[in-house]
């Protein structure tokens, strides 16, 4: 039982990090297109560029969401089974 709800604190944690990075990978991505394109990067550019990372981030984080939230859900029942 112990073995299992630490699998699952570890598990949420992975998750997160890979958000982060992802999240962190976006923003260095922006940074990076504006720093190289100061000229011609016009901020219609940069409200295209901001919206693609965006959904990028999600679509990347919406199942590891999932994983999360059904973690937690596991670690309450086995809480609440003790």
């Amino acid at each position: 039982m112990r073995k299992i709800r630490i699998f699952l604190a570890a598990l949420m944690a992975v998750c997160v990090i890979i958000i982060g990075a992802v999240s962190f990978h976006s923003v260095e991505e922006i940074h990076y297109l504006k720093s190289s394109y100061p000229g011609s990067f016009t901020v219609e550019d940069a409200f295209y560029a901001a919206l693609v990372e965006f959904i990028k981030v999600h679509i990347i984080s919406l199942p590891l969401m999932v994983i999360i939230l059904l973690a937690a859900f596991l670690l309450w029942l086995y809480k609440s089974a003790i």
